[in-house]
């Protein structure tokens, strides 16, 4: 990412090894083929330390704030999600906004 976010609130960038693997493992889980991240490539970013809100760089450099559920889903409003057009674009948003 080059130099340092400040990602403002509780969230802190992804570093954990196994949170790399675990949360989009998670996602993947938990979302069914009629949600918009059903079968997308993700990488984890970022962790909000106050919720189970997580954020992922989606294949086509856009990023998804997702709320995980940690449960499978049938319905494809879950797990809560919001895509961005970009990092920068998701970081213009106050904490307390995402």
């Amino acid at each position: 990412m080059g130099e340092p976010v400040d990602w403002g609130g509780q969230w802190y960038a992804a570093e954990h090894p196994e949170d790399l693997v675990i949360f989009p493992r998670e996602l993947a889980r938990e979302v069914c083929p009629q949600h918009v991240l059903y079968g997308r490539e993700v990488v984890l970013i970022a962790r909000d330390g106050g919720t189970d809100d997580v954020l992922f760089r989606l294949d086509d450099g856009s990023v998804a704030q997702v709320h995980l559920t940690w449960c499978r889903e049938t319905d494809p409003r879950w797990p809560g999600t919001v895509i961005y057009p970009d990092l920068a674009a998701w970081l213009a948003v106050p904490p307390q906004d995402r």
